[in-house]
């Protein structure tokens, strides 16, 4: 199978790991710059007993030949900054070509 085509990889975005100091605020380490990838936003809706949520999500494609820094590590907990949006990875899907890693879906969630 073919990487996902240049063209298509048109986003950057920032990944970033997460700690939490003892006051509860959140500061983010940078982990890597990445270029050539491509992300699709969406909404969410979530229905619960007292109220609906509305949120973002998104689904970051990960090319393992066309994405750049080769050779990223993604893991739930993450976070990843595009667009001005801090989304937490929650879904790390790796997806093969017969034997041969292709790419790397996260799914994200603001």
């Amino acid at each position: 199978m073919r990487p996902i085509p240049r063209a298509l990889l048109i986003h950057s975005a920032t990944l970033a790991q997460a700690a939490t100091d003892a006051n509860g605020a959140e500061t983010l380490t940078p982990l890597a710059e990445l270029r050539r990838v491509r992300v699709e936003p969406g909404d969410t809706q979530t229905l619960t007993k007292e109220d609906t949520r509305r949120g973002r999500a998104a689904l970051l494609m990960y090319d393992v030949r066309n994405s750049l820094p080769r050779g990223v590590a993604f893991a739930a907990g993450q976070r990843v900054l595009f667009e001005g949006v801090r989304y937490r990875v929650e879904t790390v899907d790796l997806l093969y070509d017969g034997r041969r890693l292709h790419h790397v879906e996260a799914g994200l969630r603001e």
